[in-house]
């Protein structure tokens, strides 16, 4: 129907309304100032409609799809920086974006732009930005064209406002209560509100209709530029209810609400508690006995669960057959299990000492492999070293050695994404051209887009991942988690039942399951101690070693090092020789034509380098050993700038000495 519509319909204006119509949207709320198209633009051909088969998508011909992804911060680009953003993502294997804080009021982030927000905060939370919307449809048909999928969210930093209190009729008391609360919430600072506001939902009816109000219209929101609805696009490949927020947390952290819902969370805590032979359950924050503790945990896991399904329900009455989870971020043993039950996707956020052999016990083992459960697709959506001032001055020289970890121990833990936060905060951090508006060699936690040391490797890194490279576990673990499991602590609540001891996510698959734990798990070793200082998976393709703080990869279509250099060959690859006595060095080889490394014509590779004083020098000096033919190749550098190619021959040995001038990246074809 719309595609008769727009053959049949010349006036740009008229086919807007006509697509607003289609999906129910409000013409007066969204068309205003909307610039529209100064043609019929070109509909795009659909992404590939995944499915899931285990712990994987996959796509119609069967095979796993793996996402090297993204998270693009407030990001609300002119149609030309959209069109350059998108390819440059492409360029970097990136094939998954994650839009985080499209409700976030972020003046500060995008200057000039209204609120800069999703929404225009002007009477209330409801009514989009038009020229904002645009920029968002837009965008998202130009990462389509580059085949980039969504990761969704529905309730990111929304800001509830007083004027939203129309969205549900009650008396005159009630209403002027509920817009008391609201404003005393907004005055709170953001650390004060933020869990309270993501939890709200859970108690309060206003904000549930809010949020179903907004999942409704995004969904049935016709894309100009794609011709497909959200909730119909199979480029959106999951969506989360609402990003880190588990209600069981926020109350064993001692958050309250103001009066107005505080009173309806202990008016519902005390129902519950009666309807359970409790009739005096005493004080939410402080349950008295085991029992009212076990009691507390399973009310407050309901209170989740039962706002997921009312959610659920509002995306499948869009006609939305999407992936669902509920959350995401470890907060605990009874949040994941509501997770187990009713989320088709997992997903966990870390952010980790990026030297990952600094010891057996590293960020992966503790953070990362939290929320990963058997037979669920498992991304880790926000990935990135270590926040804070003091982590990023201490840690961020080694923040290269992620780009080796994360793709190698992915692929081995078969996890279905990893997405990097953030390439960007805010609109003008990107140029015309769809990259930073500054490109540097320093951390850049937040907008990695300028972190040119760290998009050095993104894509030698990505097409490791992306390609599945390194194999998966061939001994992998589940660990069994039994009830009763309620944290009554924050430490017990973050700690868990069960800990895996350090080294064990290097040496095997880890992922968690609910039920009755297995006799023999109770005297497994890797519930009782660590591994040793050099820890080398169980496909011999990863080594941890501790010791010479290194990291490699060998596998047949990639090699990789990462860490401190000795003057000794690297244990493991067998065609990547590195030279140095000092120092720290990162360098990535893969194959780029599915051939193996002693077979491929055509290589990539990517390098960085420090000195002992960790300042970034060219090198390391590499060889290339035992390639294919005894050819020349051509070797053309591909960052920091392209450059026409120079030709390599063998050394006396059959080895490729690279050139050590300065060059991050490049491509290496065989000729004959």
């Amino acid at each position: 129907m719309h595609t008769i519509m727009t053959l049949l319909t010349p006036c740009p204006t008229i086919r807007r309304l006509a697509a607003l119509f289609l999906c129910g949207l409000s013409a007066s709320s969204l068309m205003a100032d909307t610039p529209a198209p100064a043609e019929p633009p070109t509909l795009l051909a659909p992404l590939p409609r995944l499915t899931i088969d285990g712990a994987n998508f996959v796509n119609p011909q069967g095979d796993v799809v793996r996402f090297w992804g993204t998270n693009a911060t407030s990001f609300y680009p002119e149609h030309s920086v959209a069109d350059a953003y998108a390819a440059n993502l492409a360029e970097r294997e990136i094939n998954l974006l994650r839009p985080h804080h499209l409700f976030r009021a972020s003046r500060d982030w995008n200057p000039g732009l209204g609120s800069g927000s999703f929404v225009d905060y002007k009477q209330d939370s409801r009514t989009f930005d038009p020229v904002l919307l645009d920029r968002f449809d837009y965008l998202n048909a130009a990462l389509q064209r580059e085949g980039i999928y969504l990761a969704f969210s529905v309730h990111f930093s929304r800001r509830y406002t007083a004027g939203d209190v129309a969205i549900m009729d009650t008396d005159e008391a009630d209403a002027a209560a509920w817009q008391m609360a609201i404003n005393e919430l907004n005055s709170w600072d953001w650390k004060k509100a933020i869990d309270v506001r993501k939890a709200l939902p859970t108690i309060d009816e206003r904000a549930a209709r809010l949020n179903e109000e907004f999942i409704t219209r995004l969904l049935n929101h016709r894309n100009p530029y794609t011709g497909l609805t959200y909730g119909e696009s199979s480029q959106v490949l999951t969506l989360e209810v609402v990003n880190e927020s588990s209600i069981e947390y926020a109350i064993i952290c001692g958050n309250r609400f103001p009066d107005y819902w505080q009173n309806k969370l202990v008016a519902k805590w005390n129902a519950f508690a009666v309807e359970n032979g409790v009739p005096d359950p005493g004080d939410i924050y402080k349950p008295a006995t085991q029992d009212l503790k076990v009691l507390r945990a399973r009310f407050l896991m309901q209170l989740d669960a039962d706002y997921y399904k009312r959610i659920r329900k509002t995306v499948r009455d869009s006609g939305c057959d999407v992936p669902m989870m509920y959350s995401n971020l470890w907060r605990g043993e009874s949040a994941l299990a509501t997770q187990d039950a009713l989320s088709e996707v997992i997903e966990n956020h870390a952010y980790i000492d990026p030297l990952v052999v600094r010891s057996a016990k590293d960020g992966f083992n503790d953070f990362a492999y939290r929320n990963a459960l058997a037979d669920k697709p498992y991304f880790i959506g926000e990935f990135n070293q270590a926040e804070g001032a003091r982590n990023i001055e201490a840690q961020s020289p080694y923040r290269t050695m992620l780009m080796v970890a994360a793709p190698a121990y992915g692929d081995f833990q078969d996890w279905s994404g990893i997405v990097w936060f953030a390439w960007n905060h805010g609109t003008p951090q990107i140029g015309p051209d769809g990259k930073g508006d500054h490109v540097h060699r320093n951390s850049s936690l937040g907008s990695m887009v300028h972190d040119a040391m760290m998009t050095d490797h993104l894509r030698t890194a990505g097409i490791m991942f992306r390609r599945s490279l390194v194999a998966a576990s061939k001994q992998p673990i589940t660990l069994w988690i039994d009830e009763p499991y309620w944290g009554t602590s924050y430490n017990q609540l973050m700690n868990g039942k069960y800990r895996v001891q350090p080294g064990w996510f290097n040496q095997h698959g880890i992922r968690r399951d609910y039920g009755t734990e297995p006799p023999e798990q109770a005297s497994a070793p890797w519930l009782k101690a660590q591994t040793g200082p050099v820890i080398v998976s169980d496909t011999g393709e990863i080594v941890k070693d501790t010791v010479r703080r290194q990291l490699t990869v060998a596998a047949p279509q990639a090699e990789a090092f990462s860490g401190f250099l000795d003057g000794q060959s690297p244990v493991g690859p067998t065609h990547l020789e590195i030279a140095g006595n000092t120092g720290f060095a990162t360098v990535i080889l893969v194959a780029n034509d599915n051939k193996n490394l002693s077979e491929s014509q055509h290589l990539i590779i990517s390098r960085t380098a420090l000195n002992a004083e960790l300042a970034e020098i060219n090198g390391p000096a590499l060889k290339l050993a035992n390639l294919a033919g005894s050819g020349t190749w051509q070797f053309k550098v591909t960052r920091p700038a392209a450059s026409a190619p120079t030709t390599l021959t063998p050394d006396a040995e059959g080895k490729l000495v690279l050139p050590e001038s300065t060059w991050h990246e490049a491509e290496l074809a065989l000729t004959r």
